[in-house]
């Protein structure tokens, strides 16, 4: 090792490696260059086995972090926000934070708004995120995971808070407490976040995007449901031309002729 490296500044740089899995940040802990790593590396096969072994470690520990949010001292490095970085890649490492990612700053607000309006998308947008990148991040941090769904309840009770004390004002915007900016919403978009959140929230109703299973009908379900449809049909046309069967158009004649002979079983052509 070139003699103005001390040892001890050599094992200070290996410590903060084997914590944070990032040449980079371990060699300004440590006071040395990103450059004396890599002319050891290549010229020191010891000093690269130990390197490689190291971030390996460094990754494996760091790939089972339940929060994107580094422990301690590594939450700041040069007055920016570190994260824990590369989970689904093949190495993990804390590194600094890029533009438009999550952060442990940016997860405290988000959560905040939404325990507040109960609304994952307006939530989103008050942090300058995408709902998109917040179901991500759901799915990938279970930390993120278990206060989101704390803060779901919370702001699913103070919505219906709101909604009880809008219930005289249905027409107006649903107000409700706020630390965070959030976009007003109406009635009906209120009505429509505590149905889409009921199940997770108090576990009845069904996951949104699921539809019933197709079930074929009976011949007699189907004849059932067709004269339903026919008869509704011909009472709304009697009803806008005034009840006179002549004034109706020939082709909805026919339909309603055919459509007749279809449920008596005379055939449905002709």
């Amino acid at each position: 090792m070139p003699r103005k490296t001390s040892p001890a500044r050599v094992e200070a740089f290996f410590r903060a490696l084997a914590e944070t899995g990032n040449q980079t940040i371990a060699a300004e802990r440590a006071g040395v260059s990103t450059v004396w790593a890599r002319r050891h590396r290549a010229a020191d096969p010891v000093f690269a086995e130990r390197l490689a072994a190291t971030i390996a470690a460094a990754s494996e520990r760091l790939r089972a972090a339940a929060s994107v949010g580094p422990d301690g001292k590594w939450r700041m490095a040069d007055g920016e926000e570190l994260v824990v970085r590369g989970r689904c890649a093949r190495r993990v490492q804390i590194a600094r934070a890029r533009p438009g990612q999550f952060t442990p700053r940016t997860e405290a607000r988000f959560l905040k708004a939404l325990a507040q309006c109960c609304n994952v998308a307006a939530a989103s947008r008050a942090v300058g995120l995408t709902a998109t990148a917040a179901y991500y991040h759901y799915h990938r941090w279970p930390d993120f995971a278990k206060r989101w769904d704390a803060a779901l309840e919370e702001g699913y009770v103070r919505l219906e808070m709101a909604l009880f004390e809008a219930a005289g004002r249905v027409f107006r915007a649903v107000d409700y407490p706020q630390d965070v900016p959030i976009e007003p919403m109406s009635f009906d978009q209120a009505i429509t976040l505590l149905h889409q959140h009921q199940l997770r929230v108090h576990g009845t109703g069904k996951p949104q995007g699921v539809r019933r299973a197709w079930k074929p009908k009976t011949g007699d379900e189907a004849f059932a449901e067709l004269a339903h449809k026919l008869d509704r049909m011909e009472k709304m046309i009697r009803a806008r031309e005034g009840g006179d069967p002549a004034a109706q158009p020939a082709a909805v004649q026919r339909s309603l002729a055919r459509g007749m002979r279809v449920v008596r079983g005379d055939g449905g052509h002709g």
